[in-house]
């Protein structure tokens, strides 16, 4: 493999490009990519979080609150400078690569204010030198230089740190806007302060931390389903269930109270017998029309194949990675399984093993249960309990999401759900 570099001579110092790393940011094709994909960057900007450092207590929550309204960005104020901008701590590339590591795997992005709200101006050229060459081989944020000496700074920026990916209004690789109509829709544009007239199109953006924001991010990415008119149809429910106030989340003829976790995807259908199956990857999921805290799911399910994967969804965001803001359920093809593990059937995903293997074999109904009530979680399967414990109890856990949708995961496998009813507690 031939491994190309560019090395810039910048006042006696040589700053080396390099290509990008699988994960890291990088412009293709007049758009912002991470790996193979083309990203928009719907970020909430979150002053004086960073120099809190990269604890989930402080992580997480602020991750989980932009994710759950639409956004999938965090943008920090960089911190750990010297009075004068002339050094900057390097332990603060680690708080960085922290951030921006939890944000990939939530499906995120980490935004980096390199000034924050400074003003002075010698200490401004200072400290742009000191963020290059401290951070010049974190590239898996987006850096964004602003205000009135932003040109000069950001073309300083980029001799000095070639290999990140920099917004400024001018000499960046993404330019910062502020009309919304003038920004139109376009991948190399982060429109500062709205959101763009289409907010489900190419354009980046960066909202402030207020209630304003997060209420305009929800309104934009409210799903049309959630606004229609829905009656249950609980006349195939027991009568005991019934009794209990159990409502059926699927009447076996129409979805008209689910919805696609991805903007125009499409995964589920009903199928002759009036199940509802997964067959194809293109919907993220599949959301109920409402969302909950406290409740009683019971569905079933079936896997025609081993290793078939899929899961229920607990506390899904509008926006990012369902199973790491909020929670899922494991389920999969694997009723062969000796001894279950953080990715098998029943695990909360990538967290916490069930406490037993309680699946049937492929091509066979399995009864799901799933009882969330406060801090505590407990999940039975074909009648055995697997999961019963408090989630508070457990560091990963603790900050998640506790109030959202609930989703049928899409993970490109055919299964089949029926009977999904549930109960408010």
């Amino acid at each position: 493999m031939l491994v190309f570099s560019i090395t810039f001579v910048l006042m006696g110092c040589a700053t080396l490009w390099t290509p990008p790393e699988k994960n890291d940011l990088k412009i293709v094709d007049h758009q912002i990519h991470r790996d193979k994909k083309a990203i928009i960057i719907r970020a909430v900007h979150v002053p004086g979080l960073l120099e809190k450092g990269a604890a989930l207590e402080y992580m997480v929550p602020a991750m989980a609150k932009i994710a759950k309204v639409g956004a999938n960005g965090i943008c920090l104020d960089l911190a750990g400078f010297s009075a004068d901008g002339k050094s900057l701590d390097p332990a603060v590339a680690e708080t960085i690569e922290s951030y921006a590591e939890r944000a990939k795997d939530q499906r995120m992005v980490c935004v980096i204010n390199v000034l924050g709200d400074s003003r002075d101006s010698t200490f401004r050229k200072n400290a742009v030198r000191s963020a290059a060459k401290v951070l010049g081989t974190q590239r898996k944020a987006l850096y964004i230089i602003d205000g009135p000496d932003a040109p000069p700074l950001a073309a300083s920026f980029k001799r000095l740190a070639p290999n990140l990916v920099l917004a400024a209004p001018e000499n960046g690789d993404v330019k910062i806007m502020t009309d919304p109509a003038v920004a139109g829709n376009n991948g190399l544009v982060l429109l500062s302060g709205s959101l763009p007239e289409e907010p489900w199109g190419n354009t980046n953006y960066l909202l402030p931390d207020n209630d304003q924001s997060y209420t305009m991010l929800d309104e934009a990415y409210t799903n049309p389903v959630e606004k229609m008119p829905w009656t249950p149809d609980n006349s195939k429910l027991s009568e005991e269930e019934q009794a209990e106030g159990f409502v059926s989340l699927f009447n076996g003829v129409d979805l008209d109270n689910w919805w696609n976790y991805y903007h125009e995807g499409e995964s589920f259908r009903i199928n002759d017998d009036g199940y509802l199956e997964c067959y194809k990857a293109g919907a993220g999921g599949l959301v109920t029309r409402d969302r909950y805290e406290d409740f009683i799911l019971r569905l079933e399910y079936k896997f025609n194949d081993a290793d078939a994967n899929s899961g229920i969804h607990l506390w899904v965001p509008r926006a990012a990675r369902q199973s790491k803001i909020g929670f899922e359920i494991q389920l999969m093809g694997d009723s062969d399984l000796k001894e279950p593990h953080d990715t098998s059937t029943g695990a909360v995903y990538d967290v916490v093993p069930a406490l037993t293997v309680a699946t049937h074999p492929e091509g066979e109904w399995n009864a799901l249960e799933i009882q969330t009530q406060g801090s505590h979680l407990k999940v039975t399967l074909n009648g055995i309990i697997i999961q019963d414990f408090d989630m508070d109890e457990v560091e990963e856990l603790r900050y998640r999401l506790r109030k959202g949708f609930i989703d049928l995961q899409d993970h490109d496998d055919y299964v089949v759900f029926r009977n999904i009813r549930i109960k408010e507690l």
